[in-house]
């Protein structure tokens, strides 16, 4: 094939070794004789062909239809993380307040429950299975190593991040976070070791997305005291300009950052490493298997490691894993929370309301089924067709997507700076598209 031409079905008849287009052979029936052609489908081999220019870990550029297929569906990625929130708060907010590594396993149990009978019940009719979603080895089974893999990113990442916010404040570490706008081009380029794999108006497009989400962490922040501080300084210096007036707002911030950088921040930005080395390597994972097997695969290493984790913190509070006056104060706190919560369940589950019982399960059910079983089958079906800088940009809209469903549900509203930041998002998820 030639270079971008996406992969394409071929049939080797094994008796004559003649290689032809399904379904028409002459040692095969015509396709109306499906009972024949069953009986016989023995004396035939499939192959996959993949572009000649495209290797493993490699990105092969789609069709324009097929990009515009995995953009779509990856814009649907941040809109379902703009739900997260509200639901988290509403979980937490409940009466006893549900940890957060026990509501995490919960939803990833039933995310991996769901997506493995999905596949199931795919797999139960491989007549219909559709020959370019085979697995590049042909296989059927689960991509344990990219499941692995990447479930292992997320799962770190979402750990760093919860221990994080325990000394940094919730808008500092989502600014954080938001590094990956800068990381995953990075890294992508390092582990593609060219520089210029990476298109100039890419990384126009990555900084313009980062700069729109620093704008946006201003809206509803009185920044005057922070103006007149650095207005005096430059005054001091010597000299002023329009333009370190109007960067006054985004200097102090960043300064503001720099002075007061904790352990905490160290950990929100290792959550970020994780986010994006889980970005750039489902660029490669995506190519190779079907998306409902690769996310069931990812889902399901996020629930065990959840579930690992969660009786190793009850053990530590049991004191199984010896002497533990030693552990970091979070630590402690954290396993007496979560054994505290699973022993007091069954209590306050006799005792609670239906008005209080259904919401709370149908919580738990749409952020398993949509924030993270469909969210997780969504980016492996979209990065199939986009690369991974490219959806890195598509989920910066996230924070625009929450501002509109907190003024559709809360009443909320942006300011000037909010406006003029999901503007610039708004303009570098164009300037890729």
């Amino acid at each position: 094939p030639s270079v971008g031409v996406p992969p394409r079905v071929i049939t080797t008849c094994t008796k004559c070794e003649q290689i032809f287009p399904p379904p028409i052979h002459r040692h095969l029936p015509p396709p109306s004789h499906s009972a024949s052609l069953s009986a016989k489908s023995t004396a035939l081999t499939t192959t996959v062909l993949r572009s000649s220019s495209q290797t493993d870990g490699e990105f092969t550029a789609p069709s324009a239809k097929e990009k515009a297929l995995g953009v779509l569906v990856l814009l649907t990625v941040p809109l379902a993380w703009g739900t997260y929130a509200p639901v988290v708060k509403y979980v937490y907010e409940m009466a006893p307040p549900v940890p957060g590594f026990v509501f995490s396993a919960a939803y990833y149990l039933i995310a991996s429950a769901s997506l493995l009978t999905l596949m199931a019940m795919s797999s139960t009719n491989t007549d219909e299975e559709d020959p370019s979603d085979v697995s590049k080895d042909g296989s059927m089974s689960l991509p344990i190593q990219g499941g692995v893999e990447l479930g292992s990113y997320l799962f770190l990442g979402n750990c760093l991040q919860v221990v994080g916010l325990e000394t940094v404040p919730a808008d500092r570490a989502a600014f954080l976070v938001q590094l990956t706008t800068i990381m995953v081009p990075i890294f992508q380029a390092a582990f593609a070791r060219d520089v210029m794999a990476i298109s100039p108006k890419t990384w126009a497009a990555c900084l313009l997305a980062f700069s729109g989400v620093v704008v946006m962490g201003f809206d509803g922040k009185d920044l005057s005291s922070a103006a007149v501080a650095t207005s005096a300084a430059v005054s001091e210096g010597g000299g002023s300009s329009a333009s370190s007036t109007a960067l006054t707002p985004l200097t102090s911030s960043l300064s503001a950052v720099a002075d007061t950088f904790s352990g905490g921040d160290v950990l929100i930005i290792l959550a970020a490493v994780a986010y994006t080395m889980h970005v750039v390597r489902l660029g490669k994972y995506a190519q190779s298997t079907t998306p409902l097997r690769l996310a069931a695969s990812k889902a399901s290493v996020e629930a065990v490691l959840s579930i690992t984790l969660i009786s190793l913190l009850v053990m530590t509070n049991g004191g199984a894993l010896g002497d533990t006056s030693s552990i970091p104060e979070f630590l402690a706190k954290t396993s007496g929370e979560v054994t505290t919560y699973l022993t007091t369940f069954g209590d306050s589950l006799a005792t609670a309301e239906t008005s209080t019982l259904l919401p709370a399960l149908g919580a738990c059910l749409w952020t398993g089924w949509v924030t993270c079983a469909y969210t997780i089958y969504a980016q492996s079906f979209g990065q199939r067709r986009v690369s991974p800088t490219d959806a890195n940009l598509i989920y910066t809209m996230q924070p625009l997507f929450s501002s509109l469903f907190a003024f559709a549900l809360l009443g909320e509203t942006l300011g000037k700076a909010g406006i003029a930041g999901g503007s610039m998002i708004a303009l570098a998820l164009w300037l890729i598209t």
